[in-house]
């Protein structure tokens, strides 16, 4: 019976050890991940990809034809830059099932907001459009990703998955 009480209480020492060892390989974002988020916990860069419907932009030169405003896919790739603070710039290149690539390598910029529960919205102004689009998100995996989808404007029907690089 000692023997086991001694297995026992070796097994939870090890246990205490295992647990403390893990805390002090956290890096410092993933110690704040296990409080609540904020507006420091999206920091850095994100490789994003873009995908969902969208009115097409007016034709340009060259391309066939269609009426503008027309529903189309719509696919892309990017990279956000989150600042810790509140703010973000982006340059993203998406392709059209109509319109194909309107604009190569574009370029945006906007603020977020984060919840304490990981959710969020944030507001991308980008140059020419005379609208923001503003979208829902919510941060995942701690912090190494995150969901988002446009909620304004309301004929955009896009989502975004963004993975944090490094």
């Amino acid at each position: 019976m000692k023997g086991i009480t001694w297995i026992g209480i070796l097994a939870l020492l090890t246990a205490s050890i295992a647990i403390g060892a893990d805390d002090q390989v956290l890096s410092p974002l993933e110690k704040v991940m296990d409080s609540d988020c904020s507006v420091e916990t999206l920091n850095g860069d994100y490789g994003t990809i873009i995908s969902g419907t969208r009115p097409a932009p007016p034709p340009l030169s060259g391309i066939p034809n269609y009426v503008p405003g027309t529903i189309e896919q719509v696919i892309g790739v990017g990279v956000l830059t989150f600042d810790g603070k509140g703010g973000f710039t982006q340059t993203t290149n998406e392709k059209g099932s109509l319109s194909g690539i309107v604009v190569p390598n574009r370029s945006g910029s906007g603020t977020y907001t984060v919840n304490s529960d990981c959710s969020g919205t944030s507001t991308l102004n980008i140059p020419g459009l005379p609208f923001s689009v503003l979208y829902d998100f919510v941060i995942v995996d701690r912090a190494r990703e995150f969901h988002a989808f446009v909620v304004s404007p309301q004929l955009v029907m896009v989502t975004t998955v963004g993975r944090r690089q490094k």
